[in-house]
């Protein structure tokens, strides 16, 4: 669910921030309130906030949307190595079932509010595609528009395909678990905000960590969006590198 912003004239509003995802932690349990005499600074200044604003709270939209972007819910796991184990365990049983083929796409928010999203195919454990897009949310003309800043599909055989320009890298489950063990279950939980969660199949939803005291982007995610039990076709990939939406529209 996307979240807008009307022009307030005559009510009180009070946004909520939740703890949502490492970027925005020093948010957890801020509340905006806008209300009498900041009315009218409000008013004069609607011009220039809603749409900084209206982005920072799409994206922060689309990051909560991790946990509930799969019909098997994510469930919060120990913060330790046995339980992220059990969960990759459950994910080779998923992986066998599935060939080793299927497609996920990870996201990542940013304050200026810009949003990088970035998909992954597998075939036969085969990486065959990498598509990266930089959207750019706002408010035009009084409604939410989306400017695509950057997209590209990159297939077997280009250089893009594995990494190094744009977005993620390609990794696939099996190294995404294993990047989570080596580079976010070994930081310390007490100076750390951490965060760890999977699907009953293992898929890999929440892995991350984030310096308490920093206030700019110094932690590391490894977490997945959205997740597809298949391999999508080429034709749905080259409309939807084409378009604004984040998920896919099969």
């Amino acid at each position: 669910m996307f979240l807008f912003l009307p022009f307030f004239e005559t009510v009180h509003a009070r946004i909520k921030f939740r703890w949502l995802f490492p970027r925005i932690h020093r948010l957890k349990d801020t509340t905006i309130v806008i209300s009498g005499d900041e009315m009218n600074f409000w008013h004069k200044s609607s011009k220039r906030i809603l749409p900084g604003l209206a982005a920072c709270l799409f994206s922060m939209s689309v990051m909560s949307a991790t946990c509930e972007s799969s019909p098997n819910e994510a469930r919060t796991l120990d913060f330790d190595k046995e339980s992220l184990e059990a969960a990759k365990q459950n994910w080779q049983s998923t992986a066998h079932r599935l060939n080793n083929s299927y497609t996920y796409i990870r996201v990542q928010g940013s304050m200026t509010g810009e949003t990088y999203v970035t998909l992954v195919r597998f075939e036969n454990s085969e990486l065959t595609a990498r598509i990266y897009k930089r959207l750019k949310v706002g408010v035009k003309d009084g409604k939410r528009h989306v400017e695509i800043r950057e997209a590209w599909m990159a297939t077997k055989g280009m250089k893009r395909l594995f990494g190094g320009e744009g977005g993620f890298p390609g990794l696939s489950m099996e190294e995404l678990y294993d990047a989570c063990e080596s580079e976010v279950l070994k930081r310390d939980a007490e100076k750390n905000h951490v965060g760890l969660a999977a699907d009953d199949r293992g898929v890999l939803k929440r892995c991350y960590y984030s310096p308490k005291m920093c206030a700019d982007d110094c932690g590391k995610s490894y977490d997945v969006s959205h997740f597809y039990p298949e391999s999508i076709s080429d034709e749905i990939l080259k409309e939807y590198v084409t378009g604004p939406n984040i998920e896919l529209k099969k």
